[in-house]
């Protein structure tokens, strides 16, 4: 069997979903699969474990193959990242038989493979949650965001949802008077939600299992009320898209990129549809004195296969 035939395995695993890809050495993909979130710090070890487990078989099913030991398999799965982590996803495959050589990242580390000409520059990822991480020409990586709900996740989906909610409780309650009536934040999240109006809002997402991902997925509903009120892009959006570009320099800036040009790849389901958040990133990258590239990666798991072939390849 020549390296382009050899079957390689690479996921994404994100806070909301987790895709898998069974492809060849040659870059052909054979299968997808798809599953719920696996990273762990948000739904839980066991969650995790059986969305990694569903997605890979629903990968081969997908190809039309028996499920095997690929020759390599990356796995970038956010959360996902530290010492004992990579522990217990090396356990995971061991006894899976997910492959014979094994590749374990962040998700963004995808994002920086799929995204920039030669695997080098800053990966920035905002869907659910949010972080950059930044990929040396010499292998030399750094990271920046990434600490989750309570302490982080800012210019994600969840992030601006959370703003646009608690802008809505404070325009019911008469705090900050809306400039527009009806109110199109108000309305459009409302009826997201499939509820009459802000009175319901504390049963609704007070409500067991309204978690997160829940809470997130509320972001077409804001981009989409932001085309009836600037307010909404000035204060909640752009800020977004600002937190963003501090999280992509403060990488680069650890790599010793501080100005110039800089490959930059975008990735994250919030990011890709809020061209509003994309438009700020780049504007205060560039106001900073960077020249950034941008790429949009809407599927990051074509980097997971990337790395699992430079594996193979000893790069």
């Amino acid at each position: 069997m020549t390296p382009d035939e050899r079957l390689l395995l690479g996921v994404d695993g994100g806070g909301t979903s987790t895709v898998a890809l069974v492809g060849r050495g040659d870059g052909t993909i054979l299968g997808r699969g798809l599953a719920g979130p696996s990273n762990a710090k948000a739904v839980g070890v066991e969650r995790a474990h059986a969305a990694l487990a569903q997605a890979i078989a629903a990968a081969f099913a997908d190809a039309g193959l028996v499920p095997r030991a690929a020759a390599a398999a990356c796995l970038g799965l956010a959360g996902f990242d530290r010492p004992e982590d990579r522990q217990l996803l090396g356990e995971w495959s061991g006894s899976a038989g997910w492959a014979d050589e094994l590749v374990l990242g962040n998700d963004g580390d995808l994002v920086v493979a799929a995204g920039t000409p030669h695997g080098a520059g800053v990966g920035v990822i905002a869907g659910t949650g949010s972080i950059a991480v930044a990929r040396g020409p010499d292998g030399r990586g750094s990271r920046s965001g990434g600490w989750g709900p309570l302490m982080g996740d800012e210019g994600s989906g969840y992030a601006v949802a959370l703003a646009a909610l608690r802008r809505i409780a404070r325009r019911a309650d008469g705090r900050e008077p809306a400039a527009i009536r009806p109110d199109p934040l108000t309305r459009a999240v409302c009826e997201a939600l499939s509820i009459s109006g802000p009175e319901s809002l504390v049963r609704t997402v007070y409500a067991p299992g309204f978690d997160r991902p829940r809470i997130a997925g509320l972001a077409p509903a804001i981009l989409a009320a932001a085309q009836f009120d600037p307010a909404i892009g000035d204060e909640i959006l752009r800020p977004a898209g600002l937190e963003l570009a501090r999280m992509a320099r403060a990488a680069a800036q650890v790599l010793g990129w501080t100005h110039g040009p800089l490959d930059l790849a975008l990735a994250g389901g919030f990011l890709l549809s809020a061209s509003v958040v994309r438009d700020a990133l780049l504007e205060d990258l560039r106001a900073q004195g960077y020249e950034p590239a941008a790429t949009l990666v809407p599927e990051p798991a074509v980097g997971a296969l990337v790395l699992a072939r430079r594996r193979l390849e000893g790069r």
